[in-house]
């Protein structure tokens, strides 16, 4: 009876994810999805880009605002997660009607913890600044900047919760043609603000705004559409305890580990102050050139989150193992391809985020870039061994992995190093270290999951059989 509320169409993509070629399945899922990343990570690119023809301080503030937008994400970024996993074990067990009301449930709660966020970061903007270190020329420049990308992140997070609806059915495709219009729309608009009216950084972020604010109209539509299987009826919203709490069970360590991680950014950025504006600009854009490989290679975490969900709801535990293997494989060999590239482009690259033609800043790029382009293949794996725990519903392991990179790997090595004569060269040394040390964490923990799902199976799931 449930499967008849597919369309043709679900119905032969949900068979082709739980029976495919596995090789083929994860590519042609994760391709779409990897464009998609990449767009995001162009939205970035091109904001610093445009502001860097405005002024240093605007750079700067950019950057320091842009990590702090990244932590606020975490949230609804988070509850899309916790509740792509659930919806996605319904749907790969034919359970339709339960992952469509739990898809309604993921819609309300991600909903309402945005906007309180968003209420409360409009609210403490400037003291917030002020607290993370931000010196007053990069608040003065960067409050316009700030209070729009807030709001931008309630419109996203609702974006987030449709992208996931859609991940959870393998519908990746739909979602990088709705990403492409919303990009092409929001590099047309921050062009006219910047180049052809001389605005600055704050029409940038409106530029983001209206994008996301379009693309969030559209999700609305397909979500509540009486076609789509995963229909949210407006008569159903609201917090309902039997729904949410299994997804707050899960979204709470996804999206208190990702704010962690993305704080933990804010917080580099404002130890990194202390070496001055050029310091902060120059590790933006060292982040911003390895975050082009950097945004392929860890996009194989959320095909791979899906597709591990369906299968274990579709009661194969051997499919949902090799799904991590092969994923881990792509991202390696996709993301080192995409890196060579960007390293051997640098000359022409780095002249594209700066008027200055003062070669010390040029050189604080290189010398930082040197040790952040690494953090491409340990985040990477990272991110895809982050996504065998979520999908076999342990999330805590996600949180424990983002709180040791922060609090153990990366704060306290930035604070030694800042009582040496190192110098700004500490920032490129701390990503190294705090990325290549998690990493090795996440294989460990790994390597325990395995044995433990070898030898004792998962639930009532046995990996031979």
């Amino acid at each position: 009876m449930t499967e008849k509320k597919l369309s043709p169409k679900e119905q032969k993509r949900r068979h082709y994810i739980l029976n495919g070629d596995l090789w083929k399945v994860i590519l042609s899922i994760s391709a779409p999805l990897a464009v998609y990343g990449l767009f995001n990570y162009l939205y970035g690119f091109f904001d610093l880009l445009m502001v860097s023809h405005i002024g240093g301080n605007e750079v700067a503030s950019v950057v320091f605002i842009d990590e702090i937008k990244q932590a606020i994400m975490a949230f609804g970024g988070g509850i899309a997660a916790g509740g792509t996993v659930i919806v996605a074990r319904h749907y790969g067990a034919g359970r339709i009607e339960e992952a469509r009301r739990n898809a309604g449930s993921s819609f309300s709660l991600a909903l309402l913890v945005s906007s309180i966020i968003v209420l409360i970061t409009l609210a403490f903007g400037r003291p917030l600044l002020a607290l993370l270190n931000a010196p007053q020329e990069m608040i003065d420049a960067g409050i316009g900047y700030f209070n729009i990308q807030m709001i931008s992140t309630a419109l996203i997070a609702v974006n987030s919760v449709f992208i996931g609806l859609e991940k959870a059915k393998g519908n990746t495709t739909l979602i990088l043609l709705l990403n492409i219009v919303a990009m092409i729309i929001k590099l047309i608009l921050s062009a006219i603000f910047v180049f052809g009216m001389g605005l600055g950084a704050m029409y940038v972020a409106l530029a983001t705004l209206i994008a996301q604010g379009l693309l969030m109209i559209v999700a609305l539509k397909i979500m509540f559409s009486k076609n789509n299987s995963f229909q949210i009826k407006w008569k159903e919203l609201g917090i309902k305890k039997y729904y949410i709490l299994p997804i707050l069970s899960l979204s709470i360590p996804v999206f208190t580990g990702k704010f962690l991680f993305s704080l933990g950014k804010v917080l580099v950025n404002s130890m990194a102050a202390l070496y001055g504006p050029l310091a902060v600009a120059a590790f933006g854009i060292a982040m911003k050139l390895g975050g082009g490989p950097g945004s392929i290679s860890i996009i194989f975490e959320e095909s791979e989150i899906s597709i591990i969900s369906q299968n274990l709801g579709n009661r194969n535990l051997k499919r949902a193992i090799k799904t991590y293997v092969f994923s881990h494989l792509y991202a390696l060999i996709i993301g080192g391809a995409a890196l060579i590239l960007v390293s051997n482009m640098m000359d022409r690259i780095i002249p594209l985020f700066t008027t200055s033609t003062d070669p010390y800043f040029r050189q604080m790029i290189i010398d930082i870039y040197f040790w952040e382009k690494f953090s491409v293949l340990t985040s990477a794996s990272i991110a895809v061994i982050t996504g065998v725990f979520i999908g076999f519903k342990y999330t805590k392991v996600a949180f424990i992995l983002n709180v040791a990179r922060l609090f153990i790997f990366r704060l306290p090595v930035l604070w030694l190093f800042q009582r040496s004569d190192i110098g700004y060269k500490a920032l490129g040394y701390v990503m190294f270290i705090s990325n290549g040390s998690t990493m090795v964490l996440a294989f460990v923990l790994l390597g325990f999951f395995y044995h433990k799902i070898k030898n004792y199976g998962y639930m009532d799931l046995q990996l031979d059989a």
